[in-house]
C-alpha cells in the first residue's frame, strides 16, 4: 500500500512538473509572438500555484517591460536577481529598466571592504555557498583525521596547514552564505508603484511634505505605521509614504 501511494506521488509530481513545463513553453511562444499581455498572464497563473525560478520572475519581468509596466518590471528583476544573483541578462534587463526611472539618485558611498564583501557574496546563492561550506568542512575534517593518525612529520605539517586553510575556507564560506540567505529573504526593501508619491515627515496626511519620488526607484523600509511606511533613500533621505505606494521585493 505505501509503495502504491509513493508510485501515485511520483506519478502526480512528474505529472504536474510536465504541465508546468508546457505552460512556460506556451507563454514563451506567445512571448515571442508579441503577445506579451496574454503570455503574463499565463506566467502568473503559474506563479499563482506555487513554482517560482529566476526564470519565471526575468521572463515575467521582461513581459512588464515591454508592456510599458516599469516598476513591475524592476520588481520581478530584482526577484529574480535574489535566485540568480550572478546573472548577467538579469542584470543587464534591470540596468536597462531602471533607465527609464524618472529617479536618478546616487547612493551614498560604502566602506570598499562591505561593498568587495556584497559582490562576492553575490557570486553564487545561499545553498551554493552552504553546500561549497559543507564541502569544506569534510574536507577539513578528513585532514585532521590524516594529521591525528599519519606518525610521518612532514604529512602531519602539510595536513595541519592545509587543514587550518580549509577551516578558514568554510568559515568564509559559511558567512557568504549566511549574507546571501538575509539578501534572498530580505522584506525590508521594495519598489514604488506610485507615479507620483509624496513622502512626509510623519505617518499622517498632515506630515510636512518633504519631496516627491516616482514609480521605479527601489527604497529600504525601515518601520511601519498603520498603512504607512518609513522609507529610506539610497542617498539617505528619509520619510514617510502610503503602503500602497509601494511593493515588497
Amino acid at each position: 500500500m505505501k509503495k502504491l501511494l509513493l508510485i501515485l506521488i511520483l506519478f502526480y509530481t512528474s505529472s504536474k512538473c510536465d504541465e508546468v513545463h508546457q505552460q512556460f513553453e506556451m507563454a514563451n511562444e506567445l512571448y515571442r509572438k508579441g503577445e506579451y499581455q496574454n503570455a503574463l498572464h499565463i506566467y502568473e497563473q503559474i506563479m499563482k500555484n506555487g513554482y517560482i525560478s529566476e526564470d519565471l520572475y526575468y521572463n515575467i519581468g521582461n513581459a512588464y517591460f515591454k508592456l510599458d509596466n516599469i516598476p513591475a518590471a524592476i520588481l520581478y528583476f530584482e526577484r529574480a536577481k535574489r535566485l540568480s544573483p550572478n546573472d548577467d541578462d538579469i542584470d543587464f534587463n534591470l540596468k536597462i529598466a531602471n533607465l527609464k526611472v524618472v529617479d536618478k539618485i546616487d547612493p551614498l558611498p560604502r566602506i570598499f571592504f562591505i561593498n568587495w564583501w556584497y559582490s562576492v557574496s553575490n557570486l553564487n546563492n545561499s545553498e551554493n555557498w552552504a553546500t561549497t561550506a559543507i564541502l569544506f568542512s569534510w574536507i577539513f575534517v578528513g585532514l585532521l583525521i590524516l594529521f591525528r593518525i599519519n606518525k610521518i612529520l612532514i604529512i602531519k605539517k602539510i595536513s595541519f596547514i592545509t587543514g587550518i586553510f580549509s577551516l578558514i575556507l568554510m568559515i568564509f564560506f559559511l558567512l557568504f552564505a549566511y549574507t546571501q540567505y538575509w539578501y534572498e529573504t530580505d522584506n525590508t526593501t521594495g519598489i514604488i508603484f506610485s507615479s507620483n508619491s509624496l513622502v512626509k515627515s510623519s505617518p499622517d496626511e498632515a506630515g510636512t511634505d518633504l519631496f516627491v519620488i516616482h514609480e521605479g526607484v527601489k527604497v529600504e523600509i525601515l518601520d511601519a505605521v498603520n498603512n504607512w511606511r518609513k522609507i529610506k533613500l539610497a542617498d539617505g533621505k528619509v520619510g514617510w509614504i502610503p503602503a500602497e505606494d509601494i511593493e515588497i521585493i
